[in-house]
């Protein structure tokens, strides 16, 4: 069985669970309704959920459901629910995520604190205020994730079994966040590769790849010798997915930029930058060590952490690295747990994610 008879097919889905979102939140809207001061914020939530995006969890959710032979329809409300769900979780992570990391920019437009606080215009202290209120407003998305997949047309105990899966998943997302903060406090020379692949697949793979690959094989009546089976795909691909987005975040790194990401003096522990440190002599360590604990001076240090980091070779390495990621998720795709029909729908699901992440132009 094909996941999708044509590429058509995919963009159907797509567009179905577009819909779906908008529709799902215009009739949210009165729940909302909680004063004039109010309606401009869920008006900003909206349009932070509706900024185009991959939609890899949604979709792989779909994915995965159709592979394992799922009979519902892709349209239906109760499987788009369940999509939601993870798009919501999501949207509460990068809410949080970004005021931790202070990040400015989301997908080319302001992060949702920024766009709080643009709000605020009255305020001498609206950057705090605007900080407080979306870590606030990322608690209420996550609530109505949770919400969302409850009320999803499903078995009582299918329902739970997914909510208890779902809820596994957060609790790892919350800790993979923490480990990425402690990380940060350390110096490189005393954090490993290990370490760090560990925060990737708590922080990253287990809520991007494993929960939605999980859920809708769950949903689709897939055992449990299958769903183990679908963790050693998962696991791969997610690091292999980190690993691209820092390579992506690297390329258009712009120490002349104003609003450039300042994630590497910021104390943000890459595979990028443990490769790096790795690879050079001991006096360009050095100096990257020096470079990493300037906080004073900025646009110097990120250029010489760049030119440091250029000539290590760390980009190429991670580049085949990821490749050989990618061959081992393959390669995990074809386990004996799989009937030829679902290896042949997850390789095609495969496809779809690599054609998402893999381009670091």
């Amino acid at each position: 069985m094909m996941l999708f008879s044509s590429n058509k097919d995919l963009e159907q889905a797509q567009a179905a669970l577009e819909y779906f979102i908008q529709e799902h939140f215009s009739q949210q809207k009165e729940r909302f309704k909680y004063g004039e001061w109010f309606e401009p914020l869920y008006f900003d939530f909206c349009e932070f959920v509706g900024r185009k995006g991959k939609r890899i969890r949604p979709i792989m959710l779909m994915l995965c459901y159709r592979a394992f032979q799922g009979k519902r329809p892709l349209t239906d409300p109760s499987l788009l629910r369940s999509a939601l769900a993870l798009e919501l979780l999501h949207t509460f992570v990068l809410m949080h995520d970004d005021v931790i990391d202070r990040s400015e920019k989301r997908r080319g437009l302001p992060t949702f604190h920024k766009l709080c606080a643009s709000r605020l215009v009255v305020s001498e202290d609206r950057e705090r205020i605007g900080e407080n209120i979306a870590m606030v407003m990322g608690d209420i998305v996550y609530a109505l994730a949770i919400q969302t997949l409850h009320e999803a047309d499903f078995e009582p105990e299918l329902r739970a079994r997914l909510m208890s899966k779902f809820l596994d998943y957060t609790v790892d997302t919350g800790s993979g966040e923490i480990l990425d903060i402690l990380l940060g406090c350390q110096d490189i020379t005393r954090v490993n590769a290990q370490q760090i692949e560990e925060m990737y697949h708590l922080k990253t793979t287990r809520y991007t790849f494993e929960a939605p690959c999980i859920m809708g094989a769950l949903l689709a009546g897939a055992s449990e010798e299958k769903l183990q089976a679908i963790r050693e795909i998962t696991r791969p691909l997610g690091l292999a997915f980190q690993i691209q987005n820092d390579l992506v975040e690297y390329k258009a790194l712009n120490p002349m930029e104003p609003l450039c990401s300042a994630d590497l003096l910021e104390g943000k522990k890459t595979m990028l930058l443990q490769q790096a440190f790795l690879t050079l002599n001991e006096v360009e360590k050095s100096f990257l060590q020096m470079c990493l604990s300037s906080m004073s001076k900025r646009e110097s240090a990120l250029l010489k952490i760049k030119e440091l980091i250029d000539k290590s070779g760390a980009v190429t390495f991670l580049k085949n690295r990821c490749e050989e990621l990618f061959a081992e998720s393959a390669q995990a795709i074809e386990s004996n747990a799989f009937t030829s029909e679902e290896s042949e729908a997850l390789r095609a699901a495969l496809d779809v994610v690599r054609q998402q992440v893999k381009q670091v132009a």
